[in-house]
């Protein structure tokens, strides 16, 4: 999910450089600016111009010519990851000229300066992003069905209702752009509505569901038609998850006379009603009205019932319950007091584990484990028990930090895991029986806590007989700080292997490594993602700690582009606890991204800054992180638009 193109450190740095220029003061447009030509452009001939001049430069970036300063703004998160980049040393690469520190730090000094150039201050100056017309994803449908009708229902069982997404486990499905809905797919809802419909009506197991719906009729003598009407007035106003007005239900009405005329029985015309609102986009998608603009504002706050919504399918991936609707309804929302109330409760009820299945599973990319390629050819403990063990453990850690509100640092580094007798005997730690997961104390020394000591972030980033570097280091890139590398060329190739006809000896995993990472076209990605790798070859495939491999010692050491020097796991670990700040902030985006069903976008910078600034100051508890994605101004607030951007006759 990264933000921006994918460029390798050398490309990302050029490019951050060509976008400075345009947006350091002064340089807007060109090489007339005596500083331009006595400071930027030497720096650039010195350092980049070689690979990226106006003939065949590298990656398509051309230095030769200006860039628009408001690219800069564009890519925050992009330019973010160049500044990390030249402040680690990571850039110029090894063997290019080295860059004057005081040249770095005003290049540094410039570029933070263009990224921090918001008015937090200023809402209306600030855009919430676009309107959100959202279809449920598979998981909140049957979630929705649920709540709705009083039946545990699984559409992809049922109708074979196809997943959301690309299938790699490292996007969102909620994501309004891939949420698209093709002829099969509504063919799909057709079917499942009438699945749904009859389990509650045709199965006598489920009266208690029907009689939900339908509820008591008050008076004997209520008209059958006024019956109808009220029981569909429920039933719509949870089903479309807001008030419905009578043109609204005058439609569903028409289609229950037509059907009592047509010889249906009661039962039968309003099941014919509850289907039509099952198939509805009203039900489908989650549907906001726009705001129509009064002044020069960009954006106003959504509805009382819109914020419901958001704040339902955010943390329970479902409808909003009872208590939402009153509070909608009341228009009680908006009190912040009682916005951070409803937070706090809504992450402590059983729904909430939708933010493990749903978020953290595909942020943490857990449900690649189920592929992971580690054989029982070479690891023969590695069976479908322990598979299930690996991502058990993932995921409790994750409900377990939400349930119980401790600081989101605690996925990086923890004293305890949770583990059962068969996860205990794997990691050789003892004391622990019975299939039933449980919190266990870490004794100094186990190299567990955190992600990274976890059988399932290590399984999944190894080969069917072998670690991979490789692997687990783009794993720490790409999950832990958000700053994923390219992918690689197509000339990659494998591993080289000695020729035995030449005389070559055999040579270990890492002399086979450095020199497959020396190729002119791997070198600069190898030398930003292997040495994080190389820290925890202590951890074999699957995740059991070891010392040495084929007769050999371990060597997991590492040197990062910077110069930094490291030896093993738990000095890994304490380096990227010194950049908690760059998880923090990925995290920060991840959850945001999430809960607006959205890429982050520029002005959303104002959000992030402030939840950052929340977690430290309050332990960096998740209720905070959660907190203040609620409170954000995207999360509460729409864009505003013109009344002629309206369809006629729509309703503002």
């Amino acid at each position: 999910m990264g933000v921006g193109p994918k460029f390798c450190p050398a490309k990302r740095l050029a490019l951050g450089l060509a976008l400075l220029v345009g947006s350091w003061p002064g340089f807007a447009a060109g090489a007339d600016d005596p500083s331009f030509r006595d400071e930027i452009q030497p720096f650039l001939t010195r350092h980049c111009v070689k690979c990226h001049g106006s003939t065949k430069p590298k990656g398509g970036v051309d230095l030769s010519k200006p860039v628009d300063a408001a690219s800069i703004r564009q890519e925050r998160k992009f330019w973010r990851g160049v500044v990390q980049q030249v402040e680690t040393l990571e850039m110029p690469p090894v063997g290019e000229p080295e860059v004057a520190s005081e040249a770095r730090d005003r290049l540094v000094g410039q570029l933070k300066k263009s990224l921090n150039s918001f008015d937090c201050d200023d809402p209306s100056s600030l855009d919430p992003g676009p309107p959100p017309v959202r279809r449920l994803t598979r998981d909140e449908y049957d979630r929705t069905l649920r709540d709705l009708l009083g039946v545990s229902f699984h559409s992809a069982e049922v109708v074979g209702m196809p997943a959301d997404g690309d299938g790699s486990g490292s996007s969102f499905a909620n994501l309004a752009e891939a949420l698209i809905l093709p002829p099969v797919l509504m063919e799909k809802y057709f079917a499942a509505a009438d699945k749904a419909l009859e389990l509650v009506f045709d199965r006598p197991a489920n009266q208690a569901a029907k009689l939900g719906l339908l509820g008591v009729r008050p008076v004997p003598d209520l008209s059958e038609r006024e019956w109808a009407r009220q029981v569909i007035s429920r039933f719509l106003r949870r089903a479309y998850r807001r008030p419905v007005n009578d043109a609204e239900l005058g439609r569903f009405l028409d289609l229950y006379d037509r059907s009592r005329k047509q010889g249906a029985t009661e039962d039968a015309a309003i099941r014919l009603m509850f289907k039509a609102g099952l198939i509805s986009p009203h039900f489908l998608f989650r549907v906001e009205r726009d705001v129509t603009r009064t002044g020069l504002e960009n954006s106003r706050r959504g509805s009382d019932h819109e914020l419901a919504v958001r704040l339902s399918y955010f943390l329970w991936s479902t409808m909003p319950d009872a208590t939402l609707f009153d509070l909608a309804d009341r228009g009680r929302l908006a009190d912040p007091v009682v916005l951070d109330a409803q937070v706090r409760r809504m992450l402590l009820d059983p729904k909430a584990r939708a933010l493990t299945d749903n978020f953290a599973e595909s942020w943490l990319q857990v449900g690649k484990l189920a592929k992971a390629r580690p054989s029982t050819e070479f690891f023969p403990t590695f069976n479908g028990t322990l598979r299930q063990a690996f991502r058990d453990e993932t995921t409790t850690f994750f409900t377990k930090l939400r349930e119980d509100d401790r600081s989101v640092l605690e996925l990086l580094d923890a004293d305890y895991a949770y583990l059962n007798q068969d996860l205990a005997k794997h990691y050789e730690i003892p004391g622990v029986e019975g299939a039933e997961l449980r919190r266990v104390k870490l004794a100094s020394g186990s190299h567990r806590g955190g992600l990274l000591g976890m059988g399932s972030v290590l399984a999944m980033t190894s080969h069917t007989n072998r670690t991979s570097p490789t692997l687990r280091g783009k794993y720490i890139l790409e999950v832990i700080f958000g700053t994923p590398p390219p992918p690689p060329p197509p000339n990659a190739g494998k591993l080289p292997e000695p020729d035995s006809k030449k005389g070559e000896s055999p040579r270990s995993f890492r002399e086979q490594m450095a020199q497959h990472a020396r190729q002119p076209d791997c070198a600069g990605c190898h030398a930003r993602i292997d040495p994080l790798g190389y820290g925890l070859e202590n951890f074999d495939a699957v995740g059991r700690w070891r010392t040495e491999s084929g007769g050999r010692p371990i060597d997991s050491a590492g040197k990062l582009p910077g110069g930094q020097s490291f030896d093993g796991a738990d000095a890994l670990k304490q380096i990227i606890l010194a950049r908690q700040v760059d998880f923090e902030r990925n995290l920060i985006e991840k959850l945001l991204s999430y809960g607006l069903g959205r890429e982050i976008q520029p002005d959303d910078e104002c959000a992030v800054g402030k939840i950052k600034t929340a977690l430290d100051q309050d332990g960096h508890r998740f209720s905070t992180l959660v907190l203040g994605v609620a409170r954000s101004l995207p999360f509460q607030y729409r864009r505003t638009v013109e009344a002629r951007e309206l369809e006629p006759g729509a309703a503002p």
